[in-house]
């Protein structure tokens, strides 16, 4: 039996490969899972630390929305470009190819936005609905830019669903 419950609880924290993107979930203390992307196709882009995006949902706080979405007070976005995060103050510009422009000041450290404050919230909705929408993302600041393909996005993140099947 304890050979079964094993194998479950790995199969339940690979990732899920999705075109570039990435679904991992981690239940220990709490249920938070993340959906990143980075250049290398590395499974592990916090050793990286190149350029990546990881959207990180937790539902410690509020359950999260219809099929795993950011709801209120339970989603951030990170973002590093070459290695760094945007410091405090500088200009961030996010582009989708859909034409949706984000541009605002950075409010410093690895977590560029999140829905954890009525501030944020427009931003992490908008950019987490985006993801699903465009083509690609081009993130710029700190003197540096980087074009996301956003193919496999959509599947990373809906690689949630089956963890919420349990709740």
């Amino acid at each position: 039996m304890k050979c079964i419950l094993t194998a479950a609880l790995l199969a339940m924290t690979t990732p899920s490969f999705a075109e570039g993107w990435y679904f991992e979930a981690s239940l220990e203390g709490g249920a938070e899972f993340w959906t990143y992307t980075n250049e290398t196709g590395d499974v592990s882009p916090r050793r990286v630390r190149g350029n990546e995006i990881w959207i990180t949902r937790t539902d410690e706080v509020n359950d999260l929305g219809p099929g795993g979405a950011c709801d209120f007070n339970n989603c951030s976005v990170s973002v590093m470009l070459g290695g760094t995060d945007a410091k405090a103050g500088q200009q961030v510009q996010v582009t989708f190819s859909n034409g949706e422009v984000l541009d605002f000041p950075a409010r410093g450290g690895e977590i560029l936005f999140d829905n954890f404050s009525t501030t944020g919230m427009g931003a992490t909705n908008i950019f987490v609905a985006n993801i699903r929408a465009a083509e690609w993302v081009e993130i710029s600041f700190n003197g540096r830019s980087h074009r996301f393909s956003l193919a496999g996005s959509a599947k990373a993140l809906d690689a949630i669903q089956p963890y919420l099947a349990g709740q």
